[in-house]
């Protein structure tokens, strides 16, 4: 199985780009002076000015409350906020690759506040489609239950989300650190049930792993002993056998009680066989069986004549990927 480097990208319907840039690329990439000179546009956070480049995340807790802060902030409908997954293969060479760590960026610019940017990285143009693992929509995620507004808002009666310090700290106090000396396998749980949500084609063991490391910080005392910290207040010193049990939980989570259980495996093959028929017709209409059995394409010349008729049947195929998508969504991929 591939290896990749993990990005999230928070959209929504008003995002001047969803996967790309609000710029026009005029050529493939950027020379270094015209990277820069982009990236200083885009961290003047109030300009309305569009640039060559597309913002994703390291962390899964900036994209949560990125997503909230969408819905309740900027008033966006929940269906029109998504969540895109990226991985990278670790086999690609990096300088071939249109992403750049902003930080990076932020200090070559000289900018103030460089750290402002760690876990923020900058795509070029266009996220490519060959990159994008997975997507996901806030009604989704809130359908299958998905409930942080307790760690989201500054108090009970909601106003401000909190900043995602407050809110990495809330959930590690909350659900962490206090837990992780007596029930590390618990916790492991918990995450797993927190990646669920995602679906199974999200890099689910990253979302599990990545959520616990963005709430906790760790360093290793010696070769027996781990500081795991919470914010200023809290720390727990603990063995590495606390980290073999989280991952049984992740695992158990995840794997035991969810894709190899007996429901998910009939639903996703009943889904399977239905999706393999509908996709076939689709398949059949645009392509066709020459004399000696191999399969042609239609000509453009033959896709261009009928044209109503090509668009009522493109029409119609749309409404067959948009009923695959939404039923692979509510069977939990």
């Amino acid at each position: 199985m591939a290896e990749y480097t993990i990005y999230t990208r928070v959209y929504s319907e008003r995002s001047a780009g969803k996967l790309s840039s609000a710029k026009r690329p005029a050529h493939n990439a950027l020379i270094h002076s015209e990277l820069l000179d982009e990236f200083r546009n885009h961290a003047i956070r109030e300009s309305t000015k569009p640039t060559a480049l597309i913002s994703a995340s390291s962390r899964i807790i900036d994209t949560v409350r990125r997503v909230f802060d969408k819905w309740y902030t900027d008033g966006e409908s929940l269906e029109d906020i998504w969540i895109a997954f990226i991985g990278i293969p670790t086999t690609v060479d990096e300088s071939l690759t249109p992403v750049h760590a902003a930080r990076h960026l932020a200090e070559e610019c000289e900018l103030e506040e460089p750290n402002l940017f760690y876990y923020e990285y900058v795509f070029e143009w266009i996220i490519p489609d060959k990159y994008v693992l997975h997507q996901v929509s806030l009604q989704t995620l809130i359908d299958r239950g998905l409930d942080w507004e307790k760690y989201l808002f500054a108090d009970s009666h909601g106003g401000r989300i909190v900043s995602t310090e407050e809110l990495r700290e809330r959930v590690a106090v909350d659900l962490l650190p206090r837990q992780a000396r007596h029930d590390p396998w618990g916790v492991g749980i918990y995450l797993a049930l927190f990646a669920r949500k995602f679906g199974a084609r999200a890099p689910l063991g990253w979302v599990a792993h990545q959520l616990f490391y963005d709430c906790v910080r760790i360093k290793v005392l010696d070769d027996y002993a781990v500081l795991v910290k919470c914010g200023d207040d809290f720390s727990n010193i603990v063995d590495f056998e606390l980290f073999l049990e989280l991952d049984d939980g992740i695992d158990t989570g995840l794997c035991e009680w969810w894709l190899t259980g007996t429901e998910f495996e009939l639903n996703f093959s009943e889904f399977d066989e239905w999706r393999a028929e509908e996709e076939h017709d689709i398949w059949g209409t645009w392509y066709y069986p020459d004399y000696d059995g191999i399969a042609e394409e239609t000509s453009e010349r033959e896709r261009l004549l009928p044209n109503k008729a090509w668009d009522k049947l493109s029409t119609k195929h749309e409404k067959i990927r948009s009923a695959i998508e939404a039923e692979a969504v509510k069977i939990g991929l």
